[in-house]
C-alpha cells in the first residue's frame, strides 16, 4: 500500500497512527523504518497488523499497544503473554469489592480493578522496564503488602522500595523503579 493511504485509513485510529510513527528512547531502534515497510507491503490493513503483531522487536512501541487494544481479543491475546516474558513472579488475587487491596497493618488502600468481582492477575517486574502493554496507573513507595483478596487480611505479597503500578483489564502490574 502507499506510504500516504496510511495516514488516510479509517480502519485505525489517527492517535494510533501518531503512536506508530513515533519511536522513543524505550523503542526497538528503527521501529518507525519497519512499521512503513510493513505498511507498504501489505495488500490490506489487517495484513498489516499481523506483520506489526507478529514483530516481537515491536513489543515495547505504543503504538502496537494502540493499535491492539483497538481489537479486544488481539489486545487480550498478546497482552498476557507480553506480561509473561517480563515478569518475575505473578499471582492471582482474588476480589468481592471490584479491587486489589495494598497496605500495611495500619493503612490499606483497594486498587479498583475497574471490572467488579473475580480474581486480578498480578505481575510484579523487579527491574525498571517501560510498560507500554497496560496503562499507567500511580506509584507506592515503602514498605506494602499485596492481599490474596480486598476483603481479607492474608499476604501474598511483601513489596518494598518505589513501584510504578500499572493496571490492565483483570490485571496489575508493579514495576520497580530504581532509585
Amino acid at each position: 500500500m502507499e506510504w500516504k493511504k496510511f495516514w488516510e485509513t479509517d480502519e485505525m485510529k489517527d492517535f494510533t497512527k501518531k503512536c506508530l510513527h513515533n519511536e522513543s528512547m524505550y523503542d526497538y531502534k528503527g521501529s518507525v523504518k519497519i512499521i512503513e515497510d510493513y505498511w507498504q507491503e501489505s495488500r490490506d490493513v489487517n495484513e498489516f497488523k499481523r506483520k506489526v503483531f507478529d514483530d516481537g522487536r515491536l513489543s515495547n512501541n505504543q503504538g502496537y499497544w494502540q493499535l491492539a487494544k483497538e481489537n479486544k481479543a488481539t489486545y487480550n491475546a498478546l497482552v498476557y503473554d507480553y506480561l509473561e516474558s517480563k515478569a518475575d513472579e505473578t499471582f492471582i488475587t482474588t476480589s468481592d469489592m471490584g479491587s486489589l487491596a495494598v497496605g500495611t497493618s495500619n493503612f490499606r488502600y483497594n486498587i479498583p480493578n475497574l471490572y467488579g468481582d473475580g480474581i486480578n492477575l498480578v505481575y510484579i517486574i523487579n527491574q525498571d522496564k517501560h510498560i507500554e502493554a497496560v496503562d499507567f496507573l500511580t506509584t507506592i513507595e515503602g514498605r506494602f503488602n499485596i492481599y490474596s483478596s480486598d476483603c481479607g487480611k492474608n499476604v501474598v505479597k511483601t513489596l518494598e522500595g518505589r513501584y510504578a503500578v500499572y493496571r490492565g483489564e483483570k490485571l496489575f502490574v508493579f514495576v520497580k523503579w530504581n532509585d
